[in-house]
């Protein structure tokens, strides 16, 4: 199979690469003008932007499926390039793949569809949920793209929407984390006792190989997330014991430490330097989710990388 990737130089982009090589696929990995071709590890290179259809015109002929990775996303995204990005980016892509003849496509949402609701069970049948956030609700936006030209019958659609993704190159997560920790300032948000929702890179790349190979995939919208994953406060002794400092103890109220948030994220503005603790992070950290991920077991989804191993790993590659 020949795949076209968006998003092919980035976290999980760089990680589907490696896998779709390694499972003997051809892969067109979709540059920027400004990136050197070997961001690229393997593969044929073609120059675009997604928010500039006319630059992706004839990128993807000749290939049979198309994997839309590239979106905007991290702390202090604003409105107008999530919205150019996250939604005119994917009616791009969607449209060249359509021109090109291609039917199969993967389109990578996100759990942020959700609405982050507690105290039900999200499965994929859940209601998308705006909350005002840029990244979450123009995610949602996106997948209405990509469904309504589904329902057209243009494309062979497959969902996936994965929980927070650590590993080998995250930028966002386990770095922020990390920095925390070492500090000593870290408290635990709550009772502690909610459970992690991660997913790790090579899981995730493994279950989008899965879904282009495997017809049953088509038509399906998948969560990813590691049903094993340890409870937030066992997650903090564990990162804790490896970067060898003194885990937290002390606990914080969820509501307390969402208005601290709020704080850092108002003097980042003023000081331009990133806040240490930002309320999409503590939304994602403090409160207890339910995504289940039967829909992706159907397919063979089984996490091979436990959460103490990442971890582990991720902490010997820093």
């Amino acid at each position: 199979m020949r795949v076209a990737i968006t998003g092919a130089t980035g976290f999980v982009g760089r990680e589907l690469v490696r896998q779709l090589h390694a499972a003997g696929h051809e892969i067109v990995g979709l540059l920027l003008p400004s990136e050197p071709d070997e961001a690229l590890a393997c593969g044929d290179v073609v120059r675009g932007d997604i928010t500039d259809p006319e630059s992706l015109r004839g990128l993807f002929d000749g290939c049979d499926a198309v994997v839309h990775l590239a979106s905007a996303v991290g702390y202090g995204q604003r409105w107008e390039a999530c919205r150019t990005v996250n939604v005119d980016g994917t009616e791009h892509v969607a449209a060249e793949a359509i021109r090109a003849g291609i039917r199969r496509f993967v389109h990578m949402s996100s759990v942020s569809v959700y609405g982050r609701k507690t105290g039900v069970v999200l499965d994929e049948s859940a209601p998308m949920l705006p909350i005002g956030d840029p990244y979450g609700d123009t995610k949602i936006e996106a997948e209405r793209i990509v469904r309504r030209r589904a329902a057209a019958g243009e494309l062979d659609l497959t969902v996936v929407r994965p929980t927070a993704i650590y590993g080998p190159g995250d930028q966002l997560f386990m770095p922020k984390l990390i920095e925390n920790l070492r500090s000593g300032r870290t408290r635990i948000i709550g009772s502690g006792q909610n459970t992690v929702d991660l997913v790790h890179v090579e899981d995730v790349a493994a279950f989008l190989v899965t879904a282009l190979q495997d017809p049953r995939a088509i038509g399906k919208t998948c969560n990813l997330n590691n049903p094993d994953n340890p409870t937030w406060q066992d997650l903090l002794e564990t990162v804790a014991v490896a970067l060898q400092v003194e885990p937290p103890r002390q606990h914080l109220p969820y509501v307390v430490v969402l208005g601290v948030a709020g704080a850092m994220e108002l003097a980042a503005k003023v000081t331009g330097k990133p806040p240490r603790l930002t309320r999409y992070s503590v939304r994602v950290i403090g409160r207890q989710y339910r995504y289940p991920v039967l829909a992706a077991q159907e397919l063979g989804f089984a996490p091979a990388v436990p959460l103490t191993e990442g971890i582990r790993r991720y902490v010997e590659l820093r």
